[in-house]
Parts: structure tokens; C-alpha cells; sequence
């Protein structure tokens, strides 16, 4: 395992849910984290246990001016940049017939178009320092099932975007990696009791990034143990 000292994360959807948990967790390990949301309130809160570790910063990942923002003043802050979470998502439900094309269109600016972003303006500060990006898939990302065409849409976009990044980026020694989780106990949506909770799939995160340098999990599939 590598020690993650001194390395420095962003965090996107950081304001509640796995984000939160996926901060906390980094914070302890003793990660410099910059937490990305639209809430600046919310995130304010996720920083009051750990003031010298996570900075908050307001930024909607559907907006690449903001995004450009978010890199720049992490640079300006922090002068490296080790690790990309693309956490943030959204979903919405319904037959492909029912579903709205505002719904539609906004699970693909979110979910695809929003990691794309990220990854965009992160990646020459990732290659100086041979860093690592995580995209937070889905199960959604690999299984498609009735009422989630347009969610599986933009996970199944998701798992393309970043595998043709790993094929770009392997010979700069920037590792990427998917993860894909089942229902997780957030607000996400509704969720069964045998459902994962947030903590363990941050402590799987974690270990994903922390993973010795010659080492890289490229997919990592997470169900709960269903009863």
C-alpha cells in the first residue's frame, strides 16, 4: 500500500452520500482533499471535523468554465494534483417512451459529460505527477435493466470514456481505474436494508488509490451480499 500523505485528491460530489464519506475517509489517511460541489453550504459542513485536510469548492461539473476553475485554484493552492474522484452522478427513471428529454439530457451532462471535464483539465497536472483517476461508475455501468436506458446510457458511457483513457494515458504512468458499486445507502434513491453503506465503499476507494504504484485495479465490480 502506498502512504497517501501529503498527495492531493479532488473530490466531486463531495457534498453528501459516497462523496462524503469517500472525503472523510481520504481525510483520515491524511490526503490534502479539495471537495467539489454546488452546495457551498453543504460542503462547509463536511469540513468542520477536518479543517486542515478538506477545502471546499463550489462547482457545477456541467459547466467547463467552472471545472477549469475548480483545476486552477487547486493548482494555485496545492501546486500537484495526485488523485481524480469523478463521484458525482444523478438518476432518473422511467421507460425510454416516459422518460423526459430534460431528464435525459441531464444524467448525460452529469454523469459522462461532467467526468469528462474533469479528466480533461486534470490530465497534464496528472501526468507530472504519474497520478491516478477513479471514475465512479455503476452496476448500471455494465448491466442494463428495465427504466434505467438513459442512466445506463451515461455509466455505459462512463466505462468507455475511461477505457480509452487508460489506453492513452499507461504510458504516462497515470493509472485509471472504474468503479462500479450496487445500491448504496444514500439519497440516491430507495435502497434495500442489505444495501452497501457508504463507509465500505469508501474504505474500497480507498484501497483502490492507495494501491502499491506497479498496481492498478482497473475495474472493480461492488455488490452487497444480497440474504
Amino acid at each position: 500500500m502506498q502512504d497517501l500523505t501529503e498527495k492531493v485528491a479532488i473530490v466531486t460530489g463531495a457534498s453528501r452520500g459516497l462523496g462524503k464519506a469517500i472525503c472523510k475517509r481520504l481525510a483520515e489517511a491524511k490526503v490534502t482533499v479539495i471537495a467539489a460541489a454546488r452546495s457551498f453550504d453543504d460542503l462547509k459542513q463536511l469540513t468542520t471535523s477536518y479543517p486542515d485536510q478538506i477545502t471546499p469548492i463550489a462547482c457545477d461539473i456541467t459547466d467547463p468554465k467552472q471545472v477549469e476553475n475548480l483545476i486552477h485554484s487547486t493548482m494555485t493552492m496545492h501546486k500537484q494534483i495526485d488523485i481524480l474522484i469523478n463521484n458525482a452522478g444523478i438518476g432518473r427513471f422511467a421507460p425510454v417512451d416516459e422518460l423526459s428529454t430534460e431528464d435525459f439530457s441531464l444524467m448525460l451532462d452529469v454523469n459522462l459529460k461532467g467526468t469528462f471535464f474533469t479528466c480533461k483539465y486534470s490530465i497534464p497536472h496528472l501526468k507530472k505527477s504519474k497520478g491516478h483517476i477513479l471514475n465512479i461508475s455503476s452496476i448500471a455501468g455494465i448491466e442494463s435493466f428495465a427504466s434505467g436506458g438513459g442512466y445506463c446510457a451515461s455509466k455505459f458511457g462512463v466505462m468507455a470514456l475511461s477505457d480509452a483513457l487508460r489506453m492513452e494515458l499507461k504510458s504516462h504512468h497515470v493509472k485509471v481505474s472504474t468503479f462500479c458499486p450496487g445500491s448504496i445507502k444514500t439519497d440516491f434513491g430507495r435502497y434495500k436494508d442489505y444495501a452497501l453503506e457508504p463507509e465500505q465503499v469508501a474504505e474500497s476507494i480507498y484501497q483502490i488509490v492507495a494501491a502499491d504504484p506497479g498496481v492498478i485495479m482497473n475495474q472493480v465490480v461492488m455488490r452487497p451480499l444480497v440474504p
